[in-house]
């Protein structure tokens, strides 16, 4: 059994800030909620919640059972993991303050809506990048014979991780959904859940040179 959400929600601030180093490129590092399965030195115990690097529990904590990924119940616990230490301190005094409307405390547990464990370890079992081997123009052309858009991503994601359009938006970083990548390099996306918690997770879409061989 798992602890129940009221004692663990009552202990996030602190857990947060513990997470999270104080560092300037912690700030920018994406983040990712587990519940602890077992006592982690340097983590916590059972039951906690703690924020730790997605590959740490994608390729350690969960598959030896130390954790297990957890689902964002509201924005307001996506908005704790853009903000900076300073911030997020701040929020964690002003969210327990009393009479405070931020407090996740004080939302019903009909208000929330989880994500099945199943969907949250298919979105954090996805490896990034995502490669494709294209053809270009010329041997030695950066310039593609045709494109890339955010449907062929669609297509490799369901094909590699069962994660259908039906369960996953795709959206480019810095471009237009409807962009099409039409050269060699990498583009930033996020593959986000269309339901429950509305979990995120950032990937690169790489496109290489197929090789003259197989052109």
């Amino acid at each position: 059994m798992y602890a129940s959400t009221s004692k663990v929600l009552a202990k996030s601030g602190g857990l947060s800030l513990r997470a999270f180093s104080t560092s300037s490129t912690a700030m920018t590092k994406r983040q990712t909620f587990v519940e602890l399965l077992q006592e982690v030195p340097g983590l916590g115990k059972a039951f906690d919640r703690v924020l730790v690097a997605p590959g740490y529990a994608r390729n350690d904590l969960v598959p030896a059972r130390k954790a297990r990924f957890i689902p964002f119940k509201e924005s307001s616990q996506r908005q704790i993991l853009r903000m900076s230490d300073s911030e997020r301190a701040s929020h964690s005094l002003r969210i327990g303050a009393p009479g405070s409307s931020a407090s996740w405390q004080q939302r019903s547990a009909s208000d929330l809506l989880p994500t099945t464990q199943e969907l949250l370890n298919a979105i954090h079992s996805i490896k990034s990048p995502i490669t494709f081997s294209l053809r270009t123009v010329s041997p030695t052309s950066t310039s593609l014979h045709g494109s890339l858009n955010l449907s062929n991503v669609h297509d490799r994601i369901a094909e590699n991780y069962g994660l259908t359009s039906k369960e996953v938006e795709i959206d480019w970083v810095e471009q237009e959904n409807g962009a099409r990548m039409k050269e060699l390099g990498k583009w930033e996306a996020l593959v986000k859940l269309r339901h429950g918690g509305r979990e995120e997770v950032p990937i690169e879409v790489e496109v290489v040179r197929l090789e003259t061989a197989e052109q």
